[in-house]
């Protein structure tokens, strides 16, 4: 079994679904990171054609709307397997022994109980726009569930990877 670094320097088995879920999880990640600069570059040529040529895209909020959305939704698990995500860590960085386990085991259960209700509501939602074949009203016309995919994607990778950590810690030996 892989063993990698934790953040005190002590090394930690690697679980085998761990392992394999990391290359899709650095997938997803460098998609966001790739959704960064689009991002940047249709905002750029959005404020271009607004104020310089006055000729708005009409389109591009519309389409940024939807970018910014699966690039937070495809890049939240990579932040999570790295640890790299936003933490309150005044109490939790003073946590010795058992109390510092049972707070990740209590941290990994709390992001797979949001990435569950984040997961279950997009999957209806999903569901239902594609039973009534709802398109989106503005520029872009596309049926309502297209967008909500990567938010569905994001949740159950974070989920899969969430549940994967916690079975980790809950066997771990210590």
């Amino acid at each position: 079994m892989m063993e990698k670094q934790t953040e005190h320097g002590t090394a930690q088995a690697v679980p085998l679904l761990e392992r394999v879920l990391t290359p899709l999880v650095r997938l997803c990640g460098a998609i966001s990171a790739l959704l960064v600069l689009v991002l940047l570059v249709l905002t750029a040529c959005a404020i271009v054609m607004r104020y310089f040529v006055n000729q708005p895209l009409v389109w591009a909020d519309q389409l940024l709307g939807y970018l910014l959305v699966a690039f937070v939704m495809l890049g939240l698990t990579e932040a999570y397997r790295n640890g790299t995500h936003i933490a309150i860590d005044m109490v939790a960085d003073k946590l010795k022994g058992g109390w510092n386990r049972l707070r990740w085991i209590w941290s990994d259960f709390c992001v797979l109980l949001f990435a569950l209700v984040v997961g279950i509501s997009t999957y209806e939602s999903i569901s239902f726009a594609r039973l009534f074949g709802s398109y989106s009203s503005g520029a872009i016309q596309i049926q309502t569930w297209v967008p909500q995919v990567p938010v569905l994607v994001g949740a159950g990778l974070m989920g899969l990877f969430a549940l994967t950590r916690l079975i980790s810690r809950l066997f771990q030996r210590d």
